[in-house]
C-alpha cells in the first residue's frame, strides 16, 4: 500500500507546560486548529507529568522498555482492555497464534495467578474455529499487561495488540492520579470543565481507528511513539460515510465501536486514513515522550 504523504500538524512555539495560554486561545482553541507541542531537552524527570518518568524503565532502545518497580504495587488493580485475536503468524513455516501461546505460557507457569489470568483472557475469546481477527474486550488486573511485557521479551512470537484502553482517571489509584496531573493549558484556556480523561496503554503495536471525539483534546504522549493522522470533521465525515456505504451500512463516527476495530470495516478505514486515496487535508503529528498534540472538537 503506498503511503499517503501528508503535512506535518503545525508546530508550536513552546512546549505544552510552557504555552502562552492568551496566544494559544487565539491561535488554535478558538479557530480549531490542530496544534503540536515537542518537548524541549528537558530530562522527563523534570516535565509536568510524572508519570512519564516514574512509570516507564527503558531500555538501550524503546522496544526494550518495560515498567518501572514502582508500578508493581498496582498489579490487581482492574483496568479495561482491548485485544484483537486470534493473532497469527508464521513460525518456522507453521501458522502459530500468539494470543494461544501467550496463554499457554501463563497456564504453564507456576504462579497461581497467572492460571488465573490466562482464564480471564480466555472467557473473552471468540470461539477456536473462528480464524478471523475479532476485537475483545476485557476486564483484567494491571497485572495482566505487566505478564505480556514480560512474555514479549522472552519470546519471538511476541503479543500484540493488547491494551489497557479509556480508563478513566478517576478510577485509578490516587497514587497513580497524582503522576497525571491536569495540564495547566487544559484548566486555564477555556471554561475550566473538564468533561473526561483517560489513560491508553499497551505492548505495541497499539492502533485507534477514525472516530470524532465530542471535546477538544490534550493528547500527551508518556512514553515510546505514536503517530496521529487528523482531518476537518466535514472531511472525516465525508470519508467515513464513504467506507460505510461502500460496506452498504449505516453507523456513527462518533461512536467507537467493535466494527471499527475488525473485520471489512477496519481494513477499509486503515486504507482510506494511511493509504494513497485518502482525503487531501490530512495532516500527521509524530509524538515522542513528553510530548503533546491539541486535537481540536471534531
Amino acid at each position: 500500500m503506498t503511503t499517503l504523504q501528508v503535512r506535518a500538524v503545525d508546530l508550536a512555539p513552546a512546549p505544552y507546560d510552557r504555552v502562552d495560554i492568551a496566544q494559544f486561545r487565539e491561535e488554535a482553541f478558538g479557530p480549531a486548529r490542530p496544534l503540536f507541542f515537542k518537548a524541549d531537552n528537558r530530562p522527563l524527570s523534570q516535565t509536568f507529568i510524572p508519570a512519564a518518568s516514574k512509570w516507564f524503565e527503558a531500555g538501550h532502545d524503546t522496544s526494550s522498555a518495560s515498567f518501572s518497580p514502582y508500578m508493581e504495587q498496582f498489579a490487581h488493580h482492574l483496568f479495561p482492555y482491548e485485544l484483537i485475536s486470534p493473532q497469527l503468524s508464521e513460525k518456522d513455516g507453521v501458522i502459530v497464534d500468539s494470543v494461544k501461546q501467550f496463554l499457554n505460557w501463563l497456564t504453564a507457569s507456576s504462579n497461581p495467578m497467572d492460571a488465573v489470568l490466562a482464564g480471564i483472557v480466555h472467557s473473552a475469546l471468540p470461539p477456536s474455529t473462528d480464524s478471523d481477527a475479532q476485537f475483545c474486550p476485557i476486564e483484567a488486573p494491571f497485572l495482566l499487561l505487566l505478564k505480556a511485557v514480560e512474555y514479549n521479551k522472552l519470546q519471538d512470537a511476541s503479543i500484540k495488540k493488547l491494551y489497557i484502553a479509556q480508563s478513566q482517571l478517576v478510577d485509578l489509584p490516587p497514587s497513580l492520579r497524582e503522576d497525571l496531573p491536569t495540564p495547566r493549558i487544559v484548566k486555564e484556556t477555556g471554561r475550566g470543565d473538564i468533561y473526561n480523561s483517560s489513560i491508553w496503554m499497551g505492548v505495541e503495536p497499539t492502533y485507534t481507528p477514525l472516530h470524532r471525539d465530542p471535546n477538544p483534546n490534550l493528547f500527551c504522549q508518556l512514553h515510546s511513539s505514536k503517530t496521529v493522522r487528523l482531518m476537518p470533521p466535514k472531511s472525516g465525515e465525508a470519508l467515513y460515510r464513504q467506507v460505510q456505504t461502500k460496506l452498504g451500512r449505516a453507523g456513527s463516527s462518533r461512536i467507537r465501536d467493535s466494527g471499527m476495530m475488525e473485520g471489512p470495516e477496519s481494513v477499509m478505514m486503515n486504507a482510506a486514513v494511511w493509504g494513497e486515496g485518502g482525503a487531501k487535508d490530512i495532516v500527521e503529528a509524530q509524538l515522542e515522550p513528553g510530548d503533546a498534540l491539541f486535537i481540536p472538537l471534531g
